[in-house]
């Protein structure tokens, strides 16, 4: 039995006072807990940046465009020197009327990227490369067919000089304009692209050897078979060799564009990537 309160109340019933005790303690008041500030949101970091820009800007969306300043470039060239060619011009002439193309195409892509285009340069340069050399010498049939083989020789030699002497390869140029929307920020994108990854470089430089390489070896092949063939002969395969190369020439350059791109991701995601 609990006999604590016996005291107190037996001295009250008898008239006696007892000293107060001590005095409650309260409990402190519960404190609440600071509030913790939320963290900032992670800022995308750069190679974030480049993927979200590639989504925004890819190929598809400038296909159509790219399509007819090339139809203009090219198409507008064999158009514009027939056409001076029926009202008269010499070939001297019709030639430099012919290279109006590419300069077009050139203006537009200026209009729509505010960009210089060297796709644009390059073609102008093929043109007048062509014209030059057939323009020179004897017009004998065999003599124009070597003079295609010349042509496709020297373009050959372009493509590896810019690997040499130039900032940055033809093939570059070609990727930037037909590898984006055609938009200034899509044309960016490939500068980007270029001062950021290394492996990009690489590939770049890697394709236009191959073009190079398939130029090379067509100019050559062809030439052998002028001299060894007919002209009916040589004249076929004058004409089924560039398609033979150009073909072979987009297959590996999405060969090894993609393993370029698989190298890219392995590398960001820290494993390695193929040979």
């Amino acid at each position: 039995m609990d006999t604590s309160g016996d005291a107190p109340r037996a001295a009250e019933t008898a008239g006696l006072q007892l000293p107060p005790g001590p005095a409650p303690v309260p409990s402190p008041a519960p404190v609440a807990p600071a509030p913790v500030a939320a963290a900032p949101p992670a800022e995308p970091d750069e190679h974030e940046e480049i993927a979200q820009a590639i989504k925004e800007h890819p190929a598809k969306k400038g296909r159509s465009f790219n399509i007819l300043v090339t139809a203009i470039e090219i198409g507008g060239s064999i158009g514009l020197f027939h056409l001076a060619r029926s009202l008269g011009a010499s070939d001297v002439v019709s030639y430099l009327v012919g290279s109006i193309g590419p300069v077009v195409g050139g203006v537009l892509i200026w209009i729509k990227a505010r960009t210089f285009s060297g796709a644009s340069a390059a073609i102008f340069a093929f043109t007048a490369i062509s014209a030059i050399i057939a323009l020179i010498g004897s017009t004998n049939p065999k003599v124009l067919l070597y003079k295609d083989c010349a042509t496709t020789a020297l373009i050959g030699l372009i493509f590896l000089g810019s690997c040499v002497v130039a900032r940055k390869p033809v093939v570059f140029y070609m990727a930037q304009r037909y590898g984006s929307d055609g938009s200034h920020d899509g044309m960016a994108l490939f500068d980007t692209l270029w001062n950021t990854y290394r492996n990009f470089r690489t590939t770049m430089y890697l394709i236009s050897y191959l073009w190079a390489g398939l130029f090379l070896i067509q100019a050559a092949v062809t030439a052998l078979i002028i001299r060894q063939a007919s002209f009916s002969t040589a004249y076929n395969y004058d004409q089924i060799l560039p398609l033979v190369a150009t073909g072979l020439g987009i297959a590996g350059s999405v060969a090894l564009g993609r393993r370029s791109q698989k190298r890219g991701e392995a590398a960001r995601a820290g494993r390695p990537g193929p040979a």
